[in-house]
């Protein structure tokens, strides 16, 4: 009995021992915190398990006001920028006009008219006097590179934005590592975010927006070559208007001046060979000149009243199937240039929402689809998926 008792008095005292240092150990020891570790501005900043979510909630904030303001400056560029390539178009149209309403443009209508394709000579007349001069392809291809230079610098100044905005944050909420003790987390360097996503190379964005050009719609002809799909495509819109669905009209219109003109033109005749001379070939010549001068003049007359009742709605007629494809083009590169600055923000999104969750916990995939806010960070906190 002594022996077992001395036994069992030892086993008490080492047990009783093993417990008193093990107590003594974590008294001593500095609590384990779970924190984040942030690079900002090149410098690493540790911010405690408590602001994670504030966090969290100011970097979604800030990158869907930067993301909205860069929506709103490339809709205000892509206007203007349309609005000036295309402003040397409406300006040539009155050009366009005086040719079709000349001796000229008229004698040359008649003639493709009976051969049967005045529908695309005046096509052809139509890039000759307007597009060409206006030079629309060539303005529209410098206009996208324009574009493009505008999208990457418009980026780039909104990562020093968002960077400066969370430096002041970080700096209130934060220490540098070493100050605390042992220390468990996560980590997060935003400035490697904002560099992958928001200063990409100029070729990175080019290749983006014609694969985007390609993938929504705007075709793949326009992503190779978009000034020249968008002049024709505008030629075409204004061949479809009411004032180039002429030919069959126009012959009409030849027949009817014919029968006003036969008579002017006899009258015509009459009088000049009763001028020259009053018999023999001479007055066969001159009743000829006669009869061709009144011929024009008439044509010349019919012209110039067909031009002062036609010729304001002509030229609106024109000029409204350019808008269409003005306004057409600048829908398709808001499309184009949202989407392009949509997927450089979505990371960045995505890493905001994934802060609010605590470190080591579950991410499920809703909280990386839709923003977080407080209630679901409360409810994710007492409800840890296990």
């Amino acid at each position: 009995m002594i022996v077992l008792l001395a036994l069992f008095a030892s086993f008490a005292l080492l047990r009783g021992g093993k417990q008193l240092a093990e107590m003594q150990v974590q008294q001593q020891a500095a609590p384990v915190q779970a924190l984040l570790y942030v690079i900002l501005n090149g410098e690493q900043r540790v911010i405690p398990e408590a602001k994670r979510l504030q966090l969290s909630l100011d970097m979604q904030d800030a990158v869907d006001a930067e993301r909205k303001m860069l929506h709103q400056q490339l809709q205000q560029q892509i206007d203007a920028a349309v609005d000036a390539a295309f402003a040397p178009v409406h300006g040539h149209v009155e050009a366009f006009a005086d040719w079709y309403y000349s001796l000229t443009g008229e004698y040359m209508r008649y003639a493709h008219a009976v051969g049967g394709d005045m529908a695309d000579y005046l096509e052809q007349r139509l890039r000759e006097t307007v597009f060409l001069p206006a030079a629309l392809d060539v303005n529209l291809e410098a206009m996208l590179v324009d574009l493009n230079d505008r999208l990457l610098r418009g980026m780039q100044e909104s990562g020093g934005r968002l960077a400066a905005q969370l430096q002041l944050f970080v700096s209130a909420n934060s220490w540098s590592p070493g100050a605390g003790g042992s220390v468990a987390g996560d980590s997060l360097n935003l400035d490697q975010l904002f560099v992958s996503n928001l200063q990409p190379s100029t070729a990175d964005i080019n290749r983006q927006v014609f694969a985007t050009l390609a993938a929504t719609g705007t075709g793949a002809a326009l992503a190779k070559g978009m000034g020249a799909a968008v002049v024709k495509k505008t030629v075409a819109e204004i061949a479809a208007t009411k004032s180039f669905h002429a030919a069959s009209a126009l012959l009409a219109k030849l027949a009817t001046k014919s029968a006003v003109k036969g008579g002017g033109a006899l009258a015509g005749a009459g009088a000049g060979a009763a001028i020259c001379s009053p018999a023999g070939p001479g007055a066969l010549v001159c009743g000829a000149i006669g009869g061709l001068v009144a011929w024009v003049a008439i044509d010349k007359a019919v012209i110039e009243l067909d031009e002062a009742l036609n010729r304001e709605g002509f030229e609106n007629d024109i000029h409204a199937a350019i808008t269409i494809q003005q306004e057409q083009l600048k829908a398709s590169l808001q499309q184009v240039y949202a989407k392009v600055l949509d997927e450089r923000f979505l990371l960045l999104e995505k890493n905001a929402q994934a802060l609010a969750v605590p470190a080591g916990e579950f991410i499920p995939a809703d909280l990386l689809l839709h923003p977080a806010n407080e209630a679901d960070y409360e409810t994710q906190a007492v409800s840890p998926v296990k």
